[in-house]
C-alpha cells in the first residue's frame, strides 16, 4: 500500500516520521496539498482525480475525499460540471484576508497574554532558538519549516481554535496565491530558493515578535504581528506587480490580416 512519508506535514510542522502510522485518506490529503504549496499545481490549474488516483495506487473515492477537504481550505475549487481545480485568487481576495488578519493581531496577542502556558512558552522559545544562528551557509529547507512552527505556535497559545484555523488556512491561501503568479509568470522558479528568501526575510520579524512574548505585553506583539502582516502584505503587492508587468512585456498584438 502506498504511503507518502517524505514530505513537510504542515499540521504539525515537523518531518514526518516514516514509523508513524497515518490514515492513507490523511496521507494523500497531506501529498496533495504539499504539490498545490509548492506550486507543482497553480491556481487555475484542473486537478484529474483519476490521475492521482493511479499514480499514487490509491481509489478515486480516497482522492475525491482528499480533495473535498483541500477546497474546505481553500485551496482548491470544486465544480460538480467541470471538476476540480486549484483556487485562483485575485489580489482583491487577497488583500480582503489581509485585512481581516491584521484586525486580529490584538485580539490574538490579548489572548496570547492571557492564556499562553509556561509550556508554550518554551515551546515557542525552543523553536526560536532552533532558527536563530542559522546562517546561508548552513540554511536547510526544514529550518523554513520551523519557522512556519514558530509563528503557528504563537497564534496556537492565544487557545483560541477558530483563530488559529483562520491563522492556519490564510498562510497558505497567501502562498497558493504567490505560488501562482511566481510560477504562470517565471518559469525558472525555484520552490526551494524562494523557501530560504522568505525565511531570512521573516528573520528580524520572528526576533522582534520573540522579544516582544518575553515582555508578556499585549501592545508589543500586536506590533510585532502587525509589522510581520504588513511585509508579508507588501511582498505579496510587490509579486502582483512583477508579474503585471512580465505579461505586459510579453503581450503583443494580434496582427491584423486583410484579403
Amino acid at each position: 500500500m502506498w504511503y507518502c512519508t517524505e514530505y513537510d506535514d504542515l499540521d504539525n510542522l515537523e518531518r514526518q516520521s516514516p514509523t508513524r502510522q497515518v490514515s492513507l485518506s490523511d496521507d494523500v490529503f497531506r501529498h496533495i496539498r504539499l504539490r498545490i504549496l509548492n506550486g507543482e499545481f497553480i491556481g487555475g490549474e484542473k486537478v484529474f482525480e483519476s490521475v492521482l488516483a493511479k499514480e499514487l495506487d490509491v481509489s478515486r473515492a480516497t482522492v475525491r475525499e482528499a480533495t473535498r477537504r483541500l477546497s474546505g481550505l481553500g485551496l482548491l475549487d470544486i465544480d460538480p460540471q467541470r471538476g476540480v481545480f486549484v483556487r485562483l485568487y485575485d489580489f482583491e481576495d487577497i488583500k480582503d484576508l489581509y485585512d481581516l488578519r491584521d484586525s486580529l493581531c490584538d485580539l490574538t496577542a490579548r489572548l496570547f497574554v492571557q492564556r499562553a502556558s509556561e509550556a508554550d512558552l518554551c515551546h515557542i522559545q525552543m523553536l526560536i532558538e532552533k532558527t536563530a544562528d542559522v546562517t546561508h551557509e548552513t540554511y536547510q529547507n526544514s529550518d523554513y519549516i520551523k519557522a512556519l512552527a514558530f509563528s503557528e505556535a504563537v497564534v496556537r497559545a492565544a487557545r483560541n481554535a477558530k483563530l488559529f484555523e483562520l491563522y492556519h488556512q490564510s498562510w497558505q491561501q497567501f502562498r497558493l496565491f504567490k505560488m501562482h503568479l511566481l510560477r504562470s509568470g517565471f518559469g525558472n522558479f525555484n520552490i526551494l530558493e524562494y523557501n530560504r528568501e522568505l525565511f531570512f526575510d521573516g528573520h528580524e520579524h520572528r526576533s522582534e515578535l520573540n522579544r516582544a512574548i518575553r515582555l508578556k505585553k499585549t501592545g508589543p506583539i500586536s506590533d510585532a504581528m502587525q509589522k510581520a502582516s504588513k511585509a508579508s502584505r507588501q511582498g505579496a503587492l510587490r509579486i502582483h506587480r512583477e508579474r503585471q508587468e512580465s505579461a505586459k512585456l510579453s503581450w503583443r498584438p494580434t496582427p491584423t490580416v486583410t484579403v
